[in-house]
């Protein structure tokens, strides 16, 4: 990717990470708590491509390639050399566990996750333990019918959307999800003849279940040594969760599969794949 790119690339997550705080902290919410009961949640969203860092002070050194020029191309689950320009989606419908079996939905909570930007504000919630997460890529119906212009506005400027997030009406909203990139198809892992590929998975939800992400329980069975989540008052907790795309495209064939404007059916198969997308960091 050239330097001018990553440069706008980086600016671009910065503005989006400062519209989302606005986003999540303007927008009329019965989340918040009296501050003598309550505390902080925020997401850390960490993008990477299997064990590669992507994004924030990334270089060619923290690639797959070495020596003078190298690219950022980066080994996915299938061993294919892939570069990302645009990893970019919607988070909502952020749902926390508690210890007491309870389940709380925060509300009006909306995050667009970019390339290097990774701690996302959710709201301030009652203090206590909890044991996961669950939260669904795209938007809800309400904000998904919003134009960019009407809704998603901070300091009278419209939301800073990758081209092709925003798909020109209140009737079509929205896509959930955009990854574009490039796929290296030589042998020799040379980078110069790259298929580009322009994938979406679509925010035209049927049911509350589609397109959600369960986090496992921390402090039991597999997951005994994750620490639980304790909120004091006036305390803050991060829940980091890596966001692994070597494994959303691992099931998909680049060389066929690469644009789904030709194939809404890969739309499906990323669907499908998110569960295996996200998991803790820690």
């Amino acid at each position: 990717m050239k330097k001018h790119t990553i440069f706008l690339l980086s600016i671009m997550a910065i503005m989006m990470s400062i519209a989302t705080l606005c986003t999540t902290s303007c927008k009329k919410s019965k989340n918040n708590s009296s501050t003598a009961d309550s505390g902080l949640f925020y997401f850390h969203l960490h993008t990477q491509i299997i064990d590669s860092t992507i994004g924030g002070n990334t270089d060619a050194s923290d690639s797959n390639e070495t020596g003078p020029g190298a690219s950022p191309w980066y080994l996915d689950g299938l061993g294919r050399r892939i570069e990302l320009f645009v990893p970019q989606f919607f988070i909502s419908n952020v749902i926390l566990v508690n210890a007491t079996g309870s389940t709380l939905t925060l509300n009006n909570v909306a995050v667009l996750k970019g390339l290097d930007s990774e701690d996302y504000f959710l709201c301030k919630v009652p203090i206590g333990t909890y044991l996961s997460a669950k939260f669904t890529v795209g938007l809800s119906a309400a904000d998904n019918a919003l134009s960019p212009t009407t809704h998603f506005v901070t300091d009278s400027a419209p939301y800073p959307f990758e081209s092709g997030m925003w798909l020109g009406s209140a009737t079509a909203g929205y896509n959930g999800m955009l990854i574009t990139g490039a796929y290296d198809t030589t042998s020799a892992h040379t980078g110069l003849h790259p298929i580009p590929f322009n994938l979406a998975i679509s925010n035209s939800l049927t049911a509350t279940t589609a397109n959600q992400v369960v986090l496992p329980t921390r402090g039991t069975g597999a997951y005994t040594n994750y620490p639980v989540y304790v909120l004091t008052s006036g305390g803050t907790q991060y829940i980091h969760i890596l966001c692994d795309y070597g494994k959303l495209l691992t099931a998909i064939n680049l060389r066929t599969s690469n644009q789904t404007s030709v194939n809404p059916l890969i739309a499906d198969s990323l669907a499908n794949n998110l569960t295996t997308m996200f998991r803790y960091e820690e």
